[in-house]
Parts: C-alpha cells; structure tokens; sequence
C-alpha cells in the first residue's frame, strides 16, 4: 500500500504558495516538506450555492494545474439556509471544470451545518460526480465509523488530528481514540493522510505514531 503522509498547517494570514496563488485556508508546512511537491491544495472558504464562487474557485484550479486534488468547503458552516439547487449546479460546473484539468474536486465536512450531515454530503458528491475530504476531527467520536460508513465510496483523502475544540485542532496524546477510524480509513484504500495540525512538534509527534500504526496494519494484513 503507497501511503501519502502530508503535513500542514492553518492560518488565517495568507500565503504564497505555487503560481502565486493566495491562500487563506490550509498549506503545506515548507519547513517538513522542502522540496516543494505539493499535491493537493484547500481552497478558502466560501459558499458554494453563490455564484461569485464559480469564478473564484475557476481561478484557483487555473492556477494549480498539475496538482492532484482540491478540497473546498460547501459553506462556511455558519449558514442556517443554503439553497440547494444553487449549490448543485455551481459544484457541477465547478467540478467539470477540475476534471478538465486532471484535479480532483473534494467537498469536505464540516463540524457543524449542512455538510456535518454525511447523507448531505454523501448526495451532493454522488449528483455533482466529485469527491470528499474525510476531516476526522470534525466528527464527534462516537459517529465517525458510522459517517465513514454512508460516505466511503466517494472518500479521497482525509484530514488527521485529535478533534476540533473550540476553533482549534488538537492533536493526539496517543492513538486510542482513533485506531477503529484509522484502520477503517484503510479498508477503504484511503491513502492520502493530512495532518492538519498548527504546531511543528506536534505534526511530526503524530506524524510519527500515524507511520507506525500504518506499518503494523499492512504487516497484520499480509
């Protein structure tokens, strides 16, 4: 199994990042990952069921053409009425434009609102023919074999940490509370892991367990 283990790091600044595109969500840390190989990218954040997100998220795929995968946010999780409707169609005509240049689009979910419902997100995905982010921390931990479960055909990559509390990402002391989650994530042939982390020490704390479970899983299953 060909795992990839990135690493990243939030902010609210922004940031350069390849082709001089600006970020304001999620980028790789470049103190870890110093030859600049970034394969996939988080858009900012915006709701999908506007039409100005076309053109904005166009932009984004523009210019970073020959990466691998773009993760987006369906809304900003604070949105008590999205319409629907709305958002299919500018996911169908964003997604479209992704696959014409070889990017994968993922919707991810989110801690609260309409996509921290997986069945929201597992019907978007199936309409628009897209992908999902699978974001563990957003999930409380008695839900998330289940959300995985309704969600695991359209599952591209995941986001690892603890849990999100109080705005921020926590990382993991130890594995126990996300051993059953890990080893149904690779079930499944998930194989993008995204620590999604703040603090150096942290990401390469958990970086390093997450690589030694992953080698214990593969040597069981042989």
């Amino acid at each position: 199994m060909n795992m990839i283990i990135g690493t990243c790091m939030r902010s609210k600044k922004e940031f350069f990042l390849r082709n001089k595109y600006m970020d304001w969500g999620l980028h790789f840390s470049q103190k870890i990952v110093k030859d600049n190989n970034i394969i996939g990218y988080h858009a900012p954040i915006l709701n999908i069921d506007k039409k100005e997100s076309i053109s904005i998220l166009k932009n984004i795929i523009m210019n970073i053409r020959g990466s691998d995968y773009l993760t987006i946010h369906l809304h900003n999780g604070r949105v008590k009425n999205i319409n629907i409707d709305n958002l299919i169609e500018n996911l169908q005509i964003i997604n479209e434009y992704a696959k014409k240049n070889n990017i994968k689009l993922c919707i991810e979910n989110l801690r609260v609102g309409f996509s921290s419902n997986p069945n929201n997100l597992i019907e978007i995905a199936d309409i628009v023919d897209c992908y999902i982010t699978y974001d563990v921390g957003h999930i409380p931990y008695k839900d998330r074999l289940e959300f995985l479960e309704i969600c695991s055909d359209r599952v591209y990559n995941t986001h690892i940490y603890e849990i999100e509390k109080d705005g921020k990402h926590l990382p993991p002391k130890n594995l126990n509370n996300l051993k059953k989650i890990l080893d149904a994530l690779l079930d499944i042939k998930c194989n993008i892991f995204l620590i999604e982390l703040m603090n150096i020490d942290e990401i390469l704390n958990t970086e390093k367990m997450i690589r030694g479970y992953i080698k214990q899983f593969i040597g069981e299953k042989i």
